[in-house]
């Protein structure tokens, strides 16, 4: 639990954590945000290692619980 209690997210990072826990892809994602799927996948790999998440699923709850994404 330190881990998440230092983790910070950039806007981006929530943003595309956001659009995973809306349900949406990483194309559509990057469509919503107007970035390249490569650039998403990239926000999200660096949330899952600040949260030391396993997965993006994995990520957005801890991003939930930990009160980083509302």
């Amino acid at each position: 639990m330190e881990i998440l209690q230092r983790a910070t997210l950039t806007s981006r990072e929530a943003q595309c954590l956001a659009g995973i826990a809306e349900g949406l892809t990483n194309s559509d994602v990057a469509v919503k945000l107007q970035i390249s799927t490569p650039t998403v996948a990239l926000h999200l790999q660096n949330a899952k290692r600040k949260l030391g998440a396993a997965t993006r699923e994995h990520a957005v709850a801890l991003a939930i619980k930990s009160g980083l994404l509302s």
